[in-house]
This record gives structure tokens, sequence and C-alpha cells, in this order.
């Protein structure tokens, strides 16, 4: 017995579902010159008939990979119905190019969408009026003259609105006849104003019009980028122990709530900048103070959000620096009284970048090279030495706090680098100048930099290295210049910076 009646609910489930399993796979068999006429392998055993409506649309995603699309290719009716095939008349087209001969389309038609669902039913009334009033009695007699008592509204106030007027009848709808009085000599007749269509063409539109709408919110609701058919699945799964019961409750978790607010919160903040879009200047002038001020705070914090999004979203990964630097330390001695150089400074091009980049603890690392040209001195055999320096460092920097892309931020950084070039050393009281190459292995930096929303920043750092020259040529024999020499060097530094 129990075997039977599975037997008899597998049938029944093979002869409800046939007709959802054909209309997933439904082949375009041919199509007309002019294209307005489509061949498809549907037959009368799939569901399909004749005189059906539909929309036939295009799956431009594999299921299998959890993200499918689909594309609405064409509104269609039915003229014909076979066995094994039907053709269509495609009366809208929206891409001609998705038709193509031999591929598969999802046919959601009207029978399979609005199955199980009763025809609605309507009653029809007549309306006799003068022909003057009969937009006001068309109305009364719709709102169930509901206005009627209200006439002395004055002496009977609404104190308080407990729910909305309920109307309970049993049909769906009512259609309105409005005629009016007509006299002929002594006798009074009705004549009409407007005629309702008839209930089978209402009825019709009525269905048509749910159909299109039933089709329009699923096709909405699978193409939106937020739609995931795990999440779907995971909320339809039943429960282990009945195929009767969610496994879910209808409840939502904290976390679904904290998700539904904040999306209903991106609504109203985006309603809100498309107002102020939308009356430009003048989006204010209905605001009290108090208002505007909540608004402009609302609005700031949305800007702020908005700018954090942007910047994890398109951060600036390179940076280029104009420094500026000014010598601590004086390496000058007294005793030569007669050359003594006051205007010490540097000139630097700074090239900063972040090799990885979007990552929480690698793109805190960036690499930069510079070119300077520096004028600073110092002192050999009690007599005072020009340098005029010309060099290149490659160095690594690290910033711990926040990334270098950070905006509005005071963003710390530490570094280090070496550097290389060349040097021509002066000693004006001997009169004798020597050239030297130059090495600095390693050098410090520390500072901090703060960036603008517009892509400027500044940067105020201090550096200390050891400047190695090696000399390579001299002016004359027995120069009190040194052959090699040391000269330690702290500065200042002010930087204008452009990201991008």
């Amino acid at each position: 017995m129990h075997i039977k009646w599975m037997l008899i609910n597998f049938v029944l489930l093979a002869v409800i579902t046939g007709p959802a399993w054909a209309l997933s796979g439904a082949r375009l068999l041919g199509q007309s010159s002019s294209g307005q006429t489509a061949l498809f392998n549907l037959g009368i055993h799939d569901g399909v008939k004749e005189g059906d409506y539909a929309v036939i649309v295009k799956e431009i995603r594999s299921l299998e990979n959890r993200d499918l699309r689909l594309v609405p290719v064409a509104k269609a009716r039915n003229v014909k119905i076979n066995t094994g095939n039907s053709v269509w008349i495609l009366y809208k087209v929206f891409d001609a190019e998705l038709l193509v001969k031999g591929q598969k389309y999802l046919i959601l038609s009207e029978s399979s969408m609005l199955s199980g669902r009763r025809d609605p039913r309507f009653g029809r009334i007549s309306v006799v009026t003068a022909k003057d009033k009969a937009a006001f009695e068309v109305q009364s007699n719709l709102a169930d003259d509901k206005d009627r008592i209200a006439k002395l509204k004055t002496q009977y106030p609404e104190i308080e609105t407990l729910h909305e007027k309920e109307v309970r009848q049993a049909d769906d709808g009512v259609l309105v006849d409005v005629e009016g009085w007509s006299k002929f000599k002594d006798n009074r007749y009705r004549t009409a104003l407007y005629k309702s269509p008839h209930q089978d063409d209402f009825r019709r539109q009525l269905r048509l019009s749910t159909f299109e709408k039933l089709v329009t919110a699923y096709l909405r609701k699978v193409n939106n980028p937020g739609f995931n058919y795990d999440a779907f699945y995971d909320e339809q799964m039943k429960t282990s122990f009945s195929n009767e019961f969610r496994k879910r409750s209808n409840f939502s978790t904290e976390y679904e709530s904290f998700l539904s607010i904040q999306s209903q919160k991106a609504v109203a903040d985006a309603k809100l900048y498309r107002s102020l879009l939308e009356k430009g200047e003048s989006w204010s002038e209905d605001f009290s103070d108090e208002e505007l001020r909540s608004v402009l705070s609302e609005v700031s914090v949305l800007q702020e959000k908005d700018r954090r999004k942007y910047v994890v979203a398109n951060p600036n990964r390179y940076t280029t620096f104009l420094a500026y630097g000014m010598t601590f330390d004086d390496a000058q001695t007294e005793k030569d009284a007669g050359y003594r150089r006051d205007g010490r400074y540097s000139i630097e091009l700074d090239f900063e970048a972040i090799p990885v980049i979007k990552h929480e603890i690698l793109q805190r690392f960036t690499v930069n090279a510079t070119y300077r040209n520096n004028k600073t001195a110092f002192e050999s055999e009690n007599y005072n030495s020009s340098l005029d320096e010309h060099s290149f460092s490659l160095g690594v920097n690290w910033y711990p706090l926040f990334a270098s892309y950070a905006i509005e931020s005071p963003v710390i950084f530490l570094g280090t680098y070496i550097r290389s070039g060349w040097a021509n050393v002066k000693a004006p009281s001997a009169g004798e100048e020597s050239n030297y190459t130059l090495l600095a292995l390693p050098g410090v930096r520390a500072g901090m930099r703060y960036n603008f929303k517009n892509n400027v920043g500044l940067r105020l750092s201090a550096s200390l290295e050891t400047l190695q020259l090696d000399r390579y040529e001299q002016s004359t024999l027995g120069s009190i210049l040194p052959d090699q020499a040391s000269v330690p060097e702290g500065k200042m530094n002010f930087a204008i910076a452009y990201s991008f």
C-alpha cells in the first residue's frame, strides 16, 4: 500500500513539474527572414497553450557557476502549436543579435507563470446622474460615499484614525458605466455617457499586466548584483527530518537586522543626495536653521563615508615630492676667517611608489628614488671647504600607523636609504679644488606626511647620513684637501607632494 502511494505521488509530481522542466530548455529551431517569427521546440505536452503571451529570456552564464543572469530578448505570442514545436510572433524584440538558431532560451509563458491563479471576478454598476455631475457622482460611488457623512465634519472632528477604510465584497473589482438623464417632451430616459470595457477584455488586460509584473520582478531579483543563489537556496532549505518545514526560522538574526537597517539607510542617503543634485544651490531654502544644521551634519558624514570608500577602492599609488633641505650642524672652522659658506641647502626630487597595494601589512612599505643637488661645507686642515654635490639615492619607507595614501590624517614614516654620486670641493682660502666620488651607506630618516583631498600633500622630515668622499681628481699636488673624508650631515627637509 505504501509503495502504491509513492508511485501515485511520483506520477503526480512528474505531471506537475514536467512543463517547468521543458520550459527551462527551449531551443530555437528557426526564424523567419524578417526576424518577427520564431520556431521553438515547445509543444502541447510542454505546458504551452495556443495564444499564450511569453517573454523569451537568454541565459548569459552557466547555472553551475551560481551567478546566473538572465537577459530578456523579446516579447512573443504563440500563434500555432503542435505536439513537438510551436510558432511565436515576436512583436517586440529587445536584442535581435541574441536570437541565434540552435541556442537554448528560457520562455516565461503566461500559462506557466500564472498557473494556479484564478481569474479575477468583476461586478458592474451603472451610475445615472446629470451630465455636469458625472465626475463627482462616479468618484463618490467608487469611494462608497465616504464623504457624505463628512459634510458636517466641522461639528464632528476626527480625533484619531485607528485604521484605513476597509471594503469587503465578493468581487475583485467593479466596472462602472456612467449614464445621464435626457428629456424628450415630458419623458425622461437614460443615455450612455461612458461604457466600461467588457468583463472578458478587462480580465484579459489585467491578466497580462499581472504576468508582466511577475516577469519583471523575477528578472530584477535574479539580475540584482547582490542576489546570490547560495544564500537564496540556504533560506529555502528544509529540515532533515521533514520536507515541509524550513530549516531556518522566519525570524531575522541580529546581523541580518543590522544589514537591513544599513541597506535602508543607504537608500535614504541616496535620496538625500539626489534631492540636493536636482535642486542645485536652492536645495536648502525650505529648511529652518536647525533642520539645515542637521542636514549639513548628515551630508558631511556621507561625504566622509564616500571619501573613505573611494580612497580604499582607488588609492594613490605613486607620489612625487619637491623638497627643500636645511643643514642642522655646521662643520666649518672659525680659524679660516677668509671664507665661510653661509648658504647651505639642498634641492631634492623624490619619487615614491607602493609595490604591493591593498594588503594590510605590505601596503605600509614604500620604495623611493631621489635626485639631490646639495650645497654644504666642511673643514679640512683648518681651511673651510665648500662641497657641491649631485647624487641619487634608493630607499625604503615604513608607515606604521596609516598607509601612505591616507587622506587628511597625520601619516608618520621611518626610512633608510643609500646614496651615491659625485661632488666638487673647493678651498677658496688655499686656492685648491678637487673632485670626489660620494657614497652614503646607510642614511636614516623619519617624518610625517599629510595628504589633502585634491591629491596635493606636505611632508616634513629629518635625515641623518655620513658622506664618504673618495678623491679621483685634484688641481695641485700636495693639496690640503684630503684624499678621503667623512662628512656627517643632518638635515631638516620640507616637501610639497602630488599623489596619483
